[in-house]
């Protein structure tokens, strides 16, 4: 897979000679992507390519490059060096250090979190990146777990019991908190942050990122991460809040997406779903 892209090297204007098997590692993680690290005499770089599932996950490639271009002309993560839009891959300079973990989301790092999504909410919308819906976005995974289902058997009581909670979450959980909308990342978790020897923070993986509510990102960002309410207070006030109402339902569309993306994956079975989103439902009536 890898070597027509190595071959590809003369295009990306960025190194004299071809790179050696040897210049290249994978690099971990990665549910939707495939990273690898490319060490050139130039510079080291991100070599990433992306998933055959990109339509199945809803995402916008072309809607994504122009984020990320716009993010990374701001500083809030690293610029591209070189895109292939015939072998879907692209090139980003590395960014040396360690992808956070959930056990390190305590109140101090999570404040400056907060922060940084606040400075990315402020920044003018491109043209062209598209305005989330939450029930077109969870009908799209719907419809990859409808299809799932019915390859696999279509009959099973499982199956029967998890297609009919679409249409009352999707009826719940439709909308949005208010009439705000910004430039969101919608995937702030922990993995997709690196942190820097010198302790800044680095935002990756633009590939969901819309336009979308402010509150939706801090949902995110605090998906199974266990805070209190002063504490989560104490980040809404950080982040610029002074006005909480729509927080609960916010966290609970944002519970709605994740989960139903780790079905659409194969991350989560129909019984662990069911389980998942019955609790959803009773939070939402």
């Amino acid at each position: 897979m890898l070597q027509p892209i190595l071959n590809d090297w003369p295009q990306w204007k960025l190194c004299s000679e071809a790179p050696a098997p040897d210049n290249i590692s994978p690099l971990p993680g990665g549910l939707t992507n495939h990273c690898y690290r490319l060490r050139l005499p130039e510079g080291e770089y991100v070599l990433r390519v992306e998933g055959r599932n990109s339509r199945a996950l809803d995402i916008n490639r072309a809607a994504e490059l122009k984020v990320h271009h716009l993010v990374a002309d701001h500083g809030l993560t690293p610029a591209i060096r070189f895109r292939s839009e015939t072998r879907h891959y692209w090139i980003r300079d590395y960014v040396p250090g360690m992808p956070l973990t959930q056990q390190q989301l305590h109140l101090p790092l999570l404040l400056t979190m907060a922060q940084q999504l606040q400075q990315l909410h402020q920044l003018p919308s491109p043209p062209g990146v598209p305005a989330l819906s939450i029930s077109e976005k969870a009908g799209r995974y719907w419809d990859t777990i409808t299809a799932q289902c019915a390859v696999m058997d279509a009959s099973s009581v499982a199956a029967e019991e998890l297609l009919a909670l679409r249409g009352p979450l999707q009826s719940l959980l439709s909308g949005a908190p208010d009439n705000q909308r910004c430039l969101c990342h919608m995937d702030p978790t922990a993995p997709n942050w690196i942190q820097t020897a010198d302790s800044k923070l680095v935002l990756l993986d633009w590939e969901y990122a819309a336009i979308g509510h402010p509150l939706w990102d801090l949902a995110a960002l605090l998906q199974g991460v266990d805070l209190s309410a002063d504490d989560e207070q104490t980040l809404l006030q950080a982040y610029g809040l002074k006005h909480y109402r729509g927080w609960e339902f916010a966290k609970t569309q944002m519970s709605y997406l994740a989960a139903l993306w780790y079905r659409a994956q194969g991350l989560w079975s129909d019984r662990e779903l069911i389980a998942y989103l019955n609790g959803l439902k009773a939070l939402a009536e």
